[in-house]
C-alpha cells in the first residue's frame, strides 16, 4: 500500500480562477496520507485482526486500549504563489470526540471543534510531527475537517504560521510522488 495519495479533485491540470489575482492556475495536488502512522507500523496479521480502516476513519483495538483516527486537512500557505499546499493528515481523537464526529460525519455542522493529535510523520522534518496538538474544526456537507495547530516551535507549525515557497511545495509533492510508487 502506498503511503501517500493525491486528492483527485486537486490534481495539476485542473485550472481554476484564483481568488487572489483573478488569473487561472493549475492547482497544486494535495498530499494525502493513506493511513495513520500507527496503522502502518502494524504487521499484516495485526492489521486484519485489530484494525478497521476506511478513507475517513481508522480504529485500532489493542488489548489495553482502542485508538481512533479521522482524516482531516491542513493547509500550508505558499507565499510566492496564488495557491496553497494542502495535506490530508490523520489525527487521533478521544473516544467521545470520535463517536460524536462519526455519528454526524455526513451532516456535520461547520465549526464544531475537537482536540486532536497528528498521527502522521511528515518526512520533510527532522523532528517527528507525530502527536503535535491540533484543533480539529468540522466543515459541513461531509467535507473533511480542517486542522489548526496549537502554538509550538516545531518547524512544521512554524511553516504553517509563516508559509513556504512554491519551490519547497513542489519539492514536497515530488518527494511524495517518488515515495508513493
Amino acid at each position: 500500500m502506498a503511503i501517500f495519495d493525491f486528492f483527485r479533485n486537486r490534481r495539476k491540470g485542473a485550472p481554476s480562477k484564483c481568488a487572489k489575482c483573478g488569473e487561472f492556475h493549475d492547482k497544486l495536488p494535495a498530499i494525502g496520507f493513506t493511513t495513520p502512522f500507527y496503522y502502518e507500523v502494524l504487521n499484516e496479521t495485526d492489521k486484519a485482526r485489530m484494525a478497521t480502516l476506511s478513507e475517513d476513519f481508522c480504529v485500532i483495538e489493542h488489548e489495553e486500549q482502542t485508538d481512533r483516527f479521522i482524516r482531516a486537512t491542513l493547509t500550508l500557505q505558499v507565499n510566492d504563489a496564488c495557491e496553497d499546499l494542502d495535506y490530508g493528515i490523520w489525527v487521533s481523537l478521544s473516544e467521545k470526540s470520535y463517536d460524536e464526529y462519526a455519528a454526524e460525519f455526513k451532516n456535520n455542522t461547520a465549526g464544531k471543534t475537537y482536540f486532536g493529535r497528528i498521527s502522521n510523520d511528515i518526512p520533510e522534518y527532522a523532528t517527528s510531527t507525530l502527536e503535535l496538538h491540533v484543533q480539529v474544526i468540522t466543515k459541513s456537507g461531509g467535507l473533511r475537517p480542517e486542522l489548526v495547530p496549537y502554538e509550538s516551535d516545531h518547524p512544521f507549525i512554524l511553516d504553517w504560521q509563516n508559509g513556504i515557497t512554491i519551490a519547497e511545495a513542489e519539492k514536497r509533492i515530488n518527494r511524495c510522488k517518488d515515495q508513493s510508487g
